[in-house]
């Protein structure tokens, strides 16, 4: 019972920001209308391992002018990340960027009880992030950080508050199947693009070829 009224209370909370917020954004953006030459707010969500690497390959193929400024989202217990894609930007003399700190959804060999709660706790604190930022670009590459960013851009997008389009590239290493980011990215991204034709059996998907 007490759960049931902390969750109720908990939804009324977020209906009632959601609200709010919504006649802040309608406010703000009266009579605002972006061209197709302008600047495009950016987020991208890096990821441990190879979808860094993957990420730092696909930026370094657009016009850095006009998708900025740059945010990349990163887990706050992820400093390898950081350390990568500062290494990058400053080599090639970027520097409309920042990093953005959201808590980590899963760490390895987490139960998935402890997943959900973790997931839940890091959409919380992205639905902040995102108004902040209020993107026109959210771009993920298959890290499971990706998730609760994709839900707080869905939570905005539902009450009008902003309409990002979300680009999900599935990571290199899945040749024949989506990864469990992927299966959820897939019913929510705008544009899904794969590295492997294998992949062309799911419709939404769009080959972009190998990124490394």
């Amino acid at each position: 019972m007490v759960s049931i009224l902390v969750l109720a209370i908990g939804a009324g909370l977020m209906a009632a920001v959601a609200r709010v917020c919504w006649l802040l954004a309608m406010v703000g953006r009266a009579s605002k209308r972006r061209s197709s030459g302008d600047k495009l707010r950016t987020i991208a969500v890096l990821g441990s391992g190879g979808h860094t690497s993957e990420m730092i390959t696909l930026l370094s193929k657009v016009d850095r002018s006009r998708y900025s400024p740059l945010f990349y989202v990163v887990a706050d217990t992820d400093t390898h990340s950081q350390t990568k894609v500062d290494r990058y930007e400053k080599a090639s003399s970027n520097s409309t960027y920042t990093f953005v700190r959201i808590p980590r959804s899963r760490e390895v060999h987490m139960p998935w009880t402890t997943t959900v709660y973790m997931t839940a706790k890091a959409t919380f604190v992205c639905l902040f992030k995102v108004f902040q930022i209020t993107p026109h670009l959210v771009i993920c590459n298959g890290p499971g950080t990706c998730i609760p960013v994709i839900f707080a851009v869905w939570f905005w997008k539902f009450f009008g508050v902003m309409s990002p389009r979300i680009m999900f590239v599935e990571s290199f290493c899945r040749v024949k199947s989506l990864s469990l980011s992927g299966k959820i990215a897939y019913r929510l991204s705008d544009s899904f693009l794969v590295q492997w034709p294998q992949l062309l059996r799911y419709s939404k998907a769009k080959y972009i070829g190998k990124l490394c």
